[in-house]
């Protein structure tokens, strides 16, 4: 199968319309959007949906009932479904935001609950990509950042190559955060740069290699392990 990659940041360049839902890929059953953030968006909740909020560039300010966060380019949180929020850009800086929410019905076993609610009530949970690398040891090993409906968000450290794999029932986004990322499939090979990303179709036989190193961030059903997701064996 022919893979084709997303650039994001020539996509959140081309954005004019604030709060326009530009649609890029689809991993299983979530949609992943860019937006341009101007001004705030009025309080509300989705009693079904957690929602994800990538900052792309710019400032973003969430302010929940839960408390209150800021995040930076290349910082993420998670508003869990139930909790009422506003979302607003700060700063004079242009503010693009990767938006990831389930489409349709997710699955109500997972997701709610999951994230506990600040002891102190003073702010929401954030994580930010370059100190998450920082801590990154073991090459090839995705860790777990944070769970969205049901599924996870992982950083991995890419050195060398995987061995030949795939996943029968879902699918996998890959995102390059830092450096170089080659995705093969029996098709050939497709270079992934930094602000690029592409979704890897379930039952696509495929590995992923870096000549130097790479720091890609995956969104993946939850169910599949760690070592599974890279055609390692435990």
């Amino acid at each position: 199968m022919i893979l084709y990659k997303i650039d994001v940041d020539a996509v959140a360049d081309s954005l004019t319309q604030p709060f326009e839902m530009v649609h890029i890929a689809r991993v299983d059953h979530f949609g992943i959007y860019l937006y341009l953030c101007e001004g705030a968006v009025s309080k509300h909740r989705h009693h079904t949906q957690d929602e994800l909020f990538y900052v792309h560039g710019g400032e973003l300010a969430l302010s929940t009932e839960w408390g209150e966060a800021t995040l930076h380019a290349r910082e993420v949180a998670v508003v869990p479904r139930g909790v009422s929020h506003v979302s607003a850009s700060l700063g004079h800086e242009r503010t693009v935001v990767m938006f990831f929410r389930a489409q349709g019905e997710p699955e109500k076993s997972n997701g709610h609950g999951r994230i506990s609610a600040p002891a102190n009530g003073s702010s929401l949970p954030k994580w930010t990509i370059e100190a998450e690398a920082r801590c990154l040891e073991r090459p090839l090993v995705p860790r777990h950042l944070l769970q969205v409906d049901a599924m996870s968000l992982r950083i991995t450290l890419v050195q060398d190559r995987t061995p030949w794999h795939l996943h029968e029932v879902h699918d996998e986004l890959l995102y390059v955060e830092e450096g170089l990322l080659n995705v093969e499939t029996g098709m050939g090979r497709l270079a992934l740069h930094e602000g690029e990303l592409l979704v890897v179709p379930r039952g696509t036989m495929h590995r992923l290699g870096s000549d130097v190193t790479a720091i890609s961030l995956s969104l993946i059903h939850a169910s599949v392990n760690a070592t599974a997701q890279m055609g390692l064996l435990d």
